[in-house]
Parts: C-alpha cells; sequence; structure tokens
C-alpha cells in the first residue's frame, strides 16, 4: 500500500498543504498574511488531516524563517506570529513529523530536477528572499542550521542601506507601488510604465544577490524559484544585471535553471524531507 506522505508550505502570502494519496495529489490553500499565526497554523493542518482518506506517514511542514532542531520557529520576519511556534502536530502526532526552512525544503526538491550535481545553489524569491546551499553532496548550513538568509544582505543604496528583501522581494515591491497582487497584475495587464519599472529595479537588484552567491560558492547550478520571478520582466533583468555584476568566468560555469514545480516546490520538498526522516525514524 501506497503510503500517505504531507508537505506543507507556509508562506507570506499563502499556506500550501500537499497530500501524496494513492489516488493522486491532493492539496488545500489557504491565504496568509502578516497575521497569521501558529493557532491558524495548527488549525488548518489539523482541518487538512481529517480531510485525507487514510492517516499520514509522515509530515513536513516548511517555513520562512529560523527553525530549531525540535521544529520551533526561532524567527520569521515573513510571519512574524510565528515566532516561538512549535506545530502542534510535532507532539501529537504518532507519524514523524520534519520542519525546516523553506529554502531548505525547496532545494531538496529542487536538486532532483537538476540530476543531483555537487554543487548547487538554490534562491527562492517571494514575500521575502531566501536560499540554501549544496555544496560537495551535502548541506551547508552554518552553526545553528540557519546559512541562507540572503534577504537580509545589507546594500547601501541612495537612500540609505537596505536589505536585499526591501530592495527585490515580493512583498517590498508590491508596497512601493501601493498595491496587492491582483492590483500588479492589472497594471502589468495595462502595460502600466511605473509598474514595469518598478519591477525591473526590483529584478536588478536580485541580480546582485544572484553574482554575490555565485561568486561566494561557484556553483555548478544555481536554481531560480518562486512566485515573483512570474513578474514580466523581473527574471530577464535579474539574469542581465547577474552576468554584469558577475566575474565572466565563474558565470559562464553556473548554470541556470529556473525550478518546473512552480508554487509546489517548497511543499514537495517538505514532503520529500520527511520522508527521508521517516526512513531514520
Amino acid at each position: 500500500m501506497k503510503k500517505l506522505q504531507i508537505g506543507i508550505d507556509i508562506g507570506g502570502t499563502k499556506m500550501l498543504l500537499l497530500a501524496n494519496t494513492a489516488t493522486g495529489l491532493q492539496f488545500k490553500k489557504i491565504t496568509t498574511g502578516f497575521n497569521f499565526s501558529g493557532v491558524d497554523a495548527d488549525t488548518a493542518i489539523a482541518s487538512f488531516l481529517k480531510e485525507l482518506p487514510a492517516p499520514p506517514s509522515s509530515i513536513g511542514i516548511a517555513i520562512p524563517g529560523l527553525v530549531k532542531e525540535s521544529g520551533q520557529v526561532i524567527s520569521s520576519d515573513v510571519l512574524p506570529k510565528l515566532n516561538g511556534w512549535l506545530p502542534s502536530v510535532t507532539k501529537d502526532s504518532p507519524c514523524p513529523v520534519c520542519v525546516l526552512n523553506d529554502s531548505d525544503a525547496a532545494l531538496i526538491e529542487g536538486k532532483h530536477e537538476v540530476g543531483l550535481p555537487a554543487h548547487i545553489t538554490l534562491i527562492i524569491v517571494g514575500t521575502a528572499i531566501g536560499a540554501s546551499f549544496w555544496v560537495n553532496q551535502q548541506f551547508l548550513q552554518g552553526a545553528k542550521g540557519w546559512a541562507g538568509e540572503l534577504g537580509a544582505t545589507p546594500i547601501i543604496t541612495a537612500q540609505g542601506s537596505k536589505t536585499l528583501d526591501q530592495l527585490a522581494g515580493g512583498a517590498a515591491l508590491l508596497q512601493r507601488l501601493g498595491v496587492d497582487t491582483q492590483q500588479l497584475t492589472t497594471l502589468v495587464e495595462q502595460k502600466d510604465a511605473i509598474a514595469f519599472k518598478a519591477i525591473k529595479d526590483a529584478g536588478r537588484w536580485l541580480g546582485i544577490g544572484i553574482a554575490t552567491t555565485i561568486h561566494l560558492l561557484n556553483p555548478e547550478v544555481l536554481v531560480l524559484a518562486g512566485g515573483t520571478l512570474n513578474w514580466q520582466g523581473y527574471l530577464k533583468v535579474a539574469l542581465s544585471s547577474a552576468q554584469e555584476h558577475c566575474i565572466p568566468e565563474l558565470w559562464q560555469e553556473c548554470r541556470i535553471h529556473v525550478s518546473v514545480h512552480g508554487e509546489l516546490l517548497v511543499a514537495l520538498g517538505a514532503m520529500r524531507a520527511a520522508a527521508e526522516f521517516e526512513q531514520k525514524f
């Protein structure tokens, strides 16, 4: 009998719950936002589990922020009301539960997309920007497992010191224009010049972040993912900016891969991480 595995992606604008059932993928999406709390997340997870045809064999939960080995959220600037949250399912579920950073989850799935090379850098661009690193066929995670906070990188601009999140992240882009996602979609459809300039400016700053990671890590493959890449012109400008600011030899030796899994990537990675954890359980 096929095992029922769960992958959950909690992001700045949406929470995606994914189940790999005997009849295929079953998923549910709910809106999150700045005020989304641990109570909200626990409620959504409990409700989803009740909808499934059988109990899960493993559960993976991906969080945009710093996570302890115990599964407790230390800090999430995207979803600050998750700070201190330990998912109830980690205590209540009889099956293994793996809680991890969303960029790490994305890389766990993404490295299978690109043929498992020894050196991969993944950058995910959504509400904010995160990164994860696969070096010599293992994660480069740092002392506490918190490496990869690329969006927190400070950059000096004409307006003073800004973070890469503030310059290139999806939330900051919307804030600069004073619109929501649907309104920006409308502006793009109307070919609004101000909107396109803001999108391209954000893309140029992401290119700086891409070039920086390539300089530091010299990856074989750079995997890019996240919904902000879908804004017209953003990705093209980001790659042009990255190439402009990158040492030519390092750029030429790095293959760029945009994830084919779209918004499912993080949830699939969380699912895979939990399944691998289950094997050790």
